[in-house]
């Protein structure tokens, strides 16, 4: 988010600050109830996260391993009551924080029918997949496992800076460690440090032995994997691209040890203007977006 708009960074982590409170200045209150709202994409992720979870566990506690039928109904009516909530703007209003709201019923009457046939599609997809891959077939006999717990996030002290991570599948074969993270999207560059990232928190864990780890990517709307070793390394290179990434962070912060931001006019809206309009704070930026747009045949 940091390096996609600065603006959008300061909305999200600190100019929605507080905007839970009632005395809050209006622009917080806003901000805040912005940066709650999710859309169809996210919750095609987060159901299929969830389901994922609750299967390998109930397989690991002595159940039968569910059918992609079994799933897939579990998915559909997780997205049927997200679905129904995301339709109640009012019950949201009322409270951000714990009614889930869509983007595509915020900003209109809800998704089109083709983005539905979408969703509807790569869920049964994805679901219909999981119990035969490969990561999932692994899990359910590994002697060590943990999986992504809804409403729980670690973190670990990193020189001072706290680093949130949750890998969705975590398990150990033989002595090396797999990092399972599900995807219901396609292929996309970013992914694989992402895994070197859940890496960097696996190797500071105390809690755990020691061993290879190999960080695994699963495509489940495909049915297709991607494994790739990750090395002492890379480790490193992605705790030098963190601590990197936290100075620059700090360089937009007035006073660095109260992790105060200097003024929202110091986050530069970000020049690729493309994506603004799907963004979830567009309505705070519209403003300045029209007055520094290039209105010209040119």
């Amino acid at each position: 988010m940091f390096r996609e708009c600065p603006r959008k960074y300061f909305w999200n982590y600190y100019g929605a600050h507080n905007g839970w409170l009632r005395d809050a200045p209006a622009e917080a209150r806003a901000a805040w109830r912005l940066k709650k709202i999710s859309n169809l994409h996210m919750t095609l992720g987060n159901v299929v996260h969830d389901v994922a979870a609750e299967a390998i566990q109930r397989v690991r506690g002595g159940g039968d391993v569910p059918s992609g039928p079994e799933l897939i109904e579990a998915g559909r009516s997780r997205m049927n009551r997200a679905w129904q909530q995301a339709r109640q703007l009012e019950e949201w209003e009322r409270s951000p924080g714990r009614h889930p709201m869509m983007m595509e019923f915020y900003r209109g009457t809800g998704p089109s029918q083709d983005l539905v046939v979408l969703i509807r599609e790569r869920l049964y997809s994805c679901l219909r997949n999981l119990p035969a891959s490969e990561s999932f077939r692994e899990a359910v006999e590994s002697p060590q496992v943990e999986v992504k717990e809804v409403d729980r996030l670690d973190f670990l002290d990193l020189e001072g800076v706290k680093l949130y991570a949750r890998p969705d599948l975590l398990y150990r074969l033989g002595d090396a460690w797999r990092i399972v993270d599900w995807k219901t999207g396609a292929r996309a560059a970013g992914h694989s440090a992402q895994l070197r990232i859940y890496a960097v928190y696996l190797r500071e864990r105390s809690d755990l032995p020691a061993g290879p780890i190999i960080g695994r990517l699963e495509y489940l709307s495909d049915g297709e994997s991607i494994s790739v070793p990750i090395t002492d390394r890379d480790i490193a290179e992605e705790r030098r691209a963190i601590q990197d990434s936290v100075e620059a962070m700090r360089t937009y912060l007035a006073e660095p040890l109260r992790n105060a931001a200097k003024p929202m006019d110091q986050f530069p809206l970000t020049d690729n203007r493309r994506w603004c309009s799907s963004c979830n704070f567009f309505e705070l930026c519209e403003d300045e977006l029209a007055a520094t747009e290039n209105t010209g045949p040119f």
